[in-house]
């Protein structure tokens, strides 16, 4: 195996976390940065971009949470599967039972008036849709829940747990909650319970620490019948419902914006898989129309440890009417979208971390990568009338102040203020009769559109799936490689302004560009926004919705061999995200995809994630670091700048490892540009080529600078992969200092840069 060469000499910090001014405090610089007399290229910087171009979007880099590779199991702090015993038409195990077991007892899943929210909970055509379970227990007889297979539960010493459930019983009777393994209880509470419905509450420490094995027990004292639903065992340990230890990966990463929640899970492949984002916050269609659907107030009795209190409340997880998972259809664990986590959980997990939500709906067509294209019926029947009102309902639910009717929803649930909000996408991956018969409607229906405009709402149309759906991209069907002239959400933007319906492309929406491409696709399309038009008609705007580097689609014809979230992957999206932000005036916004997979590469329902999760651990990908890097070292506008190689010196190289189609690909990939807020000048670089450091001046003259830069630096080895024993990737951080305006760095082969240089 080759030897890469690292960067030498200077104090690395400890830390791994980037920062905008370094471990060196700005003061004493851990290394000198002085010019190379023998640079091998040059990073010549001449100042602000002050044109229109220059602008980049402040919402360029955002994450897309989709429920997907059960990401919602490990997220939720709650940790007790199909809690609330659902019955849904179409689900892998669809009688309500899944996750539960019993013994001396026998349990009965039901479906009617009797439940929680007896009659208020009913629907215009009088059918029920919420579940509870009865369960005729003998003296010391028990139910059992399994907990979730891909993020089992969990407990740690010391921390709080809080059991709730919903019950009522035929006769008093004790429930002993316990957490254990069978041998050894790691906490436990005992809740008497009698008479009607009540929500019981209790906060139980953990007396021990275990991750494997456990489960949940409801232990019942005498003979009864105890009637349950929405039972509940949280840690809290966690942020706005999530665990921390996830919450906190995604802090760290700052991201602008939150794409949610699909994705494919978006439209499904029927009407019972549609994800729908009223039933996440406990609506009800009670009436005929579009439109008509409200939350209902439930009033119940709340007993704690100091007694009943009557409470009313909003949507919470009881009133939230389940969904089948579209990913179920893969294969393994079940997986019911239940909306643990729904639409408000969603939007305060936006508004802790600063990001704006970004929610994409269903148009009322299915997914059309995984089923044939059809209408969706939606909530009252009345198909894409249904869909255009949702989507003007949940404008509203989250933009509308407290005077509006979906406004006071969001209010009345606990949040009173509106949410941040500047996108919504309309569809996902779709196209044919798609713009004419689904995407077009929404632009045509007056009150959808006056909600847009009154609450600033751009839309976002969705796209084919892949990279050679774009304009721009490299048609390698060619005997020379050329860009492609159009892609399909473009040509439908262009025959509707064709047809004098829009004046400018631009009017049709932002479009939604995905792509899973091999990691050589990615350099040689590194430079595809370049060269998009900015002026006139037919000037549009971008959304990068979803993008990994992997070895599943391959274009360019060249092989690669490595595992998944190998560093080559990695630093190939990087090549990528220099083009989006050098391009920031058109991409306004871009996210990998997707965020979440267990470990347990068996349980995974796609390859290559972000992020990696135990039920107690994560692992941070190459990939991940590499999205952290530029997160943290975003610009606000571009700057001017030119790179040149030094005579004789190679600007391009054909990567080892490699097989197939021999593609020459360019050694540096580059964006410069302006933090605005901090005065710094920002500067990331790609050394792709795995073999040959480069040094690289980079001249500043004519800014004034303090002479010291905060520099992040990743590399590797391309074959290179994170895992929970190992970390072969992860960022440094320091300081470095110069004396005149051109600083000189040695950028290690395979490697991803960023330097800020701190300006007075």
């Amino acid at each position: 195996m080759k030897k890469k060469i690292a960067l030498l000499g200077g104090v690395l910090c400890a830390a791994l976390l980037l920062s905008a001014t370094g471990c060196g405090g700005g003061e004493k610089p851990d290394r000198e940065a002085s010019a190379f007399d023998d640079a091998q290229a040059t990073l010549k910087i001449t100042g602000v971009d002050e044109s229109a171009d220059g602008v980049i979007s402040d919402e360029l880099f955002g994450v897309f949470l989709e429920d997907i590779n059960y990401a919602s199991q490990a997220l939720d702090d709650n940790m007790v599967k199909n809690g609330s015993f659902e019955k849904v038409t179409g689900a892998k195990y669809s009688d309500g039972k899944h996750g539960w077991t019993t013994s001396g007892a026998s349990l009965t899943v039901k479906t009617d008036a009797n439940g929680v929210m007896g009659e208020s909970y009913k629907d215009y055509q009088n059918s029920y849709h919420l579940s509870y379970a009865s369960v005729a227990a003998t003296a010391g007889g028990t139910l059992v829940n399994s907990g979730y297979t891909p993020a089992p539960i969990a407990v740690k010493e010391g921390t709080d747990y809080i059991f709730s459930a919903f019950m009522k019983s035929s006769a008093a009777v004790e429930v002993t909650v316990t957490v254990t393994d069978g041998s050894t209880d790691y906490a436990t509470v005992t809740v008497p319970v009698s008479g009607g419905w009540k929500k019981y509450e209790r906060t139980v420490k953990a007396t021990g620490t275990k991750a494997e094995g456990l489960k949940l027990q409801l232990k019942f004292s005498a003979a009864a019948t105890v009637c349950l639903d929405a039972v509940s065992f949280e840690t809290t340990d966690s942020t706005v419902g999530i665990k921390n230890y996830l919450y906190n990966a995604v802090k760290e990463l700052e991201p602008k914006f939150i794409r949610f929640p699909g994705g494919c899970i978006t439209e499904g492949e029927d009407y019972n898989q549609t994800y729908d984002w009223k039933n996440s916050i406990g609506a009800v269609s009670n009436g005929a129309n579009a439109g008509n659907d409200e939350v209902p107030a439930l009033n119940y009795t709340l007993n704690t440890e100091s007694g009943d209190k009557e409470v009313t409340t909003y949507g919470e997880y009881v009133t939230r009417e389940a969904n089948v998972n579209l990913w179920e259809n893969n294969g393994g664990e079940y997986f019911l979208m239940d909306y643990g986590i729904g639409f408000y959980e969603y939007f305060l997990l936006c508004d802790s971390l600063g990001a704006s939500a970004l929610p994409v709906l269903s148009c009322g067509k299915n997914c059309q990568g995984q089923s044939n294209g059809a209408a969706l019926q939606g909530r009252h029947s009345k198909y894409i009338a249904d869909y255009i009102r949702d989507a003007a309902d949940l404008i509203e639910f989250a933009k509308g102040d407290k005077t509006t009717t979906w406004g006071a929803v969001r209010a009345a649930m606990g949040h009173e203020e509106p949410f941040e909000m500047n996108y919504l996408g309309v569809g996902n991956e779709q196209w044919d009769n798609y713009f004419t018969d689904y995407y077009e409607k929404f632009l045509e229906d007056d009150y959808f559109m006056e909600k847009c405009e009154q609450y600033n709402v751009q839309l976002i149309v969705g796209n084919h799936q892949r990279l050679e759906h774009c304009e721009g991209t490299l048609d390698f069907s060619k005997t020379t490689p050329t860009p492609r002239t159009s892609g399909v959400a473009r040509d439908a933007a262009l025959a509707y302004m064709n047809a004098g319906k829009i004046s400018s492309l631009g009017e049709y929406g932002v479009q939604d560009h995905h792509y899973y491409n091999n990691p050589v696709d990615f350099l040689l399309n590194a430079h595809m926004y370049d060269n998009y038009t900015r002026e006139g008609a037919n000037r549009y705007e971008v959304f990068v919705g979803e993008y990994s580097a992997n070895n599943a689609f391959n274009m360019s014809g060249y092989n690669v061999k490595y595992e998944i979230n190998n560093w080559f992957s990695a630093l190939s999206e990087a090549a990528a995200m220099t083009g989006f932000e050098r391009n920031g005036d058109i991409v306004k916004l871009a996210a990998y995809a997707p965020m979440f997979a267990p470990v347990n590469t068996s349980q995974r329902h796609w390859a290559v994630d972000m992020m990696l999760f135990t039920n107690t651990e994560l692992v941070r990908t190459a990939n991940y670091y590499v999205q952290q890097l530029f997160m943290k070292n975003a610009g606000t506008r571009k700057l001017n700048s030119e790179l040149n190689f030094a005579s004789g010196v190679d600007t391009t190289f054909e990567p080892e490892g490699a097989t197939g189609k021999k593609r020459a690909l360019d050694r540096l990939y580059y964006v410069a540009s302006v933090d605005e807020a901090t005065g710094d000048y920002i500067v990331k670089i790609v050394n792709a080529d795995d073999f040959t450091p480069v040094r690289l001046n980079i001249d500043l003259s004519g800014t004034r600078l303090t002479g010291i830069a905060s520099v992040t630096e990743i590399w590797g080895d391309y074959a290179d992969v994170n895992t929970q024993d190992d970390t072969p990737v992860a960022p440094v951080t320091y300081t470095a200092g110069f004396t005149k305006s051109v600083a000189g760095f040695r950028l290690a082969p395979a490697s991803v840069t960023a330097i800020r240089f701190h300006t007075k």
